[in-house]
């Protein structure tokens, strides 16, 4: 379900031209591999809607992190996980 919600909002976010299937899980999204020409500043804009999205505290994170959908993905499982054994 995440997966599915993050990958509905990259599409959505970039007004990208492409179907939710053609979005592989481990497909770099943004940098120099990423097959949409998406940048740095792009990754910092995707930073701040996940965070909204799903209510995160991210303070410094490694744009490393929200290289494909499985990485962020993961991410937000992690962070959720930390949120709820507060």
């Amino acid at each position: 379900m995440i997966k599915q919600t993050v990958r509905e909002k990259f599409l959505e976010t970039y007004k990208l031209n492409v179907s939710l299937e053609e979005v592989k899980d481990d497909q770099p999204l943004f940098g120099p591999d990423s097959p949409y020409g998406l940048d740095s500043m792009d990754v910092l804009m995707f930073i701040n809607l996940i965070k909204k999205e799903y209510d995160l505290d991210i303070g410094a994170v490694n744009t490393d992190t929200f290289k494909t959908i499985n990485s962020i993905v993961a991410f937000i499982e992690k962070q959720k996980g930390a949120q709820l054994s507060k």
